[in-house]
């Protein structure tokens, strides 16, 4: 079972991302970003799920710090907000985002994403996102 790693400082996040995908990937859960490089590193997962807007890290630091380390910069990384420009996002990107998810999350879209991501990556197209 592929694991997922859901980056936020809100617990009912997890919950309806564990309700929505539980019973196809392991969900490993993180609310700062110390605990989220702890778990990338030792859980390692296939995604990372990140909050743009957590409230005690910036999400831009936790993901350079994602891609500088070569233990997790080759995890895809997916970022979700309820509200984000495009310049917002298009600045993620450039460091390093693979995707963007919109709160609240629509099933087929939230699975469709991961799917894709995950498959890019197990086929040896990282590269590509």
């Amino acid at each position: 079972m592929k694991k997922i790693l859901v980056a936020d400082d809100m617990p009912t996040v997890f919950e309806q991302i564990r309700e929505i995908i539980g019973d196809r990937y392991e969900v490993i859960t993180a609310e700062t970003g110390a605990e989220v490089q702890s778990e990338a590193k030792s859980r390692k997962p296939d995604v990372i799920l990140l909050d743009m807007f957590m409230d005690d890290d910036m999400s831009e630091d936790i993901l350079k710090d994602l891609k500088s380390d070569a233990e997790t910069r080759n995890i895809p990384v997916i970022l979700m907000a309820s509200d984000a420009t495009i310049m917002a996002i298009s600045r993620y990107y450039t460091l390093g985002a693979a995707d963007f998810l919109k709160k609240p999350f629509v099933e087929n879209v939230l699975f469709r994403r991961i799917d894709v991501v995950c498959a890019l990556k197990d086929d040896g197209h990282y590269d590509l996102i």
